[in-house]
Order: structure tokens, then C-alpha cells, then sequence
């Protein structure tokens, strides 16, 4: 900064200096053109002044990562019955004794009302090779949410069980969350800022610099994925495909060097 101050002190001199030439009556083009190339100089000698200035900083990245569990599992499920292109009503009906059958079979698990959400019955036709009508397929969606991951394991991961039941289940699978996300990715963010501190000073021990104050942080995506996964993504990852999780995430810190 002094150096800075001493050119544009020199840049006041030079215009000075020209003006009074100018009233001695010196060639006023080459007096202006001089000192126009002297000035130049001067600005470009404070630009590399300054860019020096800024690279008096140190940039690293902070990693964090945890292993958690997730508290909260959806299961999607459908119920089907396939009917001939004659007994569409007769299919409806059995697809509503199975969605009985299977609501009250949840209910009996001890689950609530709360926890099961029925979308509207589906109807679609189904056509042979050359268009004809050959047949309806009938489907119930089922949407059970629940926060006892054990009892919708235990179920939906025993096909037998709705077999007894005399179901056909379609497009089932489970999908795991994690409800105090918010919390856990604050505390990953602290633990990724303390990491890039203790290798910035590191590495400025290491140089033999002191390390100054943070200038600033930037945190990169979270990437949620199933445990010991290499998967990245540039815009984040959220697997719901697993139970168990593994959370991480990246942090770029610049500090002032003194």
C-alpha cells in the first residue's frame, strides 16, 4: 500500500511538472505524450503492486464425512389384478377385496391410518400385437410412511407373506430418509471448516508463514450415498436406496497470510 501512495504521488508530480512546462511554452505533444506513457507505466507498477498484495493468501479444502442411519422408510406399492376384456367389473372387485385384505393386514401390524396413503385406482387396457382389446390390468397404489423401519422391513421384504394374502404386489420398494438432515449437514460444515484450518496451518507451518484470519468459505455439494460408494455428482447425491448412509462434503477456505 506505502508503494501505491508513492506512485500516485509520482502521477501527481508528472502532471505538475507538465502544466508548468506547458506554461514555459514546450512542445505540448511530446510533453503529452511523455507524460502519458509515463503515467502508464506508473498504473501497470500498481496493478503488480497490488496483485502481489492478493496472492499473500493460502487456499485449501476442508473434507468432512459421516456414517448415520436413516429414521424414516416409504414404501411404494401397488396391488394388481388382470382381468379378459369381459370381466373389467369382476377385476375392480377383487382389487378392492385385495386393498381390504392388505389394509387391514396393516392395521394388524400395528400401524395407523396415519401411516397408510391409498391413491386412486388405476384401469389400463391391454392390446395385442395388432391393437385388439385383450384384457385390463387393475392397480391400487399404496404409499405406507413410517418411522419403525424394522416392521416395514418385516414385511416388505418377505413376499410370502402378502402370497398368504392371496396379493399380487407390483413396483414395490422401499425408499430410506433421514428427517434431522438440516442438523447433521450444519455439524458436517463445522467439522469440514476445522479441517481446512488445521491443514492451512499445516502447510503454513510447513512454509514457514503465519497463518491470518479467514477471508472465506465456500462449501461444495453434499453427497448422500450408500456406504462405501465412490459416486459423485456436481450438483449432490441423496440415495434413498439403502438404510444405512454415508454423508460428506467439501469446503474451499481462503485465510490472509502474514
Amino acid at each position: 500500500m506505502l508503494l501505491t501512495t508513492w506512485i500516485s504521488a509520482l502521477i501527481g508530480i508528472l502532471i505538475l511538472g507538465t502544466i508548468t512546462s506547458l506554461q514555459k511554452g514546450k512542445d505540448k505533444l511530446w510533453l503529452l505524450l511523455g507524460t502519458s506513457f509515463i503515467i502508464g507505466l506508473a498504473i501497470f507498477g500498481s496493478l503488480i503492486v497490488q496483485s502481489r498484495e492478493r496472492e499473500k493468501t493460502m487456499r485449501v479444502v476442508g473434507y468432512a464425512t459421516k456414517a448415520f442411519e436413516s429414521d424414516l422408510v416409504k414404501w411404494n406399492i401397488n396391488l394388481s389384478r388382470r382381468t379378459d376384456a369381459a370381466s373389467q367389473s369382476q377385476g375392480i372387485r377383487d382389487l378392492a377385496g385385495d386393498t381390504s385384505r392388505f389394509k387391514a393386514f396393516l392395521l394388524g401390524k400395528g400401524f395407523t391410518e396415519a401411516d397408510i396413503l391409498m391413491n386412486p385406482a388405476q384401469i389400463n387396457a391391454m392390446n395385442d400385437n395388432y391393437g385388439n382389446l385383450t384384457g385390463y390390468n387393475v392397480t391400487q397404489a399404496f404409499v405406507i410412511t413410517s418411522r419403525n423401519l424394522d416392521a416395514v422391513q418385516e414385511i416388505a421384504l418377505k413376499p410370502e407373506l402378502l402370497s398368504e394374502l392371496s396379493i399380487n404386489p407390483e413396483n414395490s420398494y422401499l425408499a430410506y430418509f433421514y428427517t434431522s438432515l438440516p442438523e447433521l449437514k450444519k455439524t458436517l460444515l463445522a467439522e469440514a471448516t476445522k479441517d481446512a484450518i488445521a491443514r492451512a496451518t499445516e502447510i503454513s507451518s510447513a512454509a514457514k508463514t503465519r497463518l491470518g484470519k479467514l477471508i472465506s468459505a465456500r462449501a461444495g455439494v453434499f453427497q448422500i450415498t450408500e456406504p462405501y460408494s465412490t459416486e459423485v455428482s456436481d450438483y449432490g447425491i441423496y440415495s434413498t436406496s439403502t438404510r444405512s448412509k454415508h454423508i460428506s462434503v467439501t469446503l474451499t477456505a481462503e485465510f490472509k497470510l502474514k
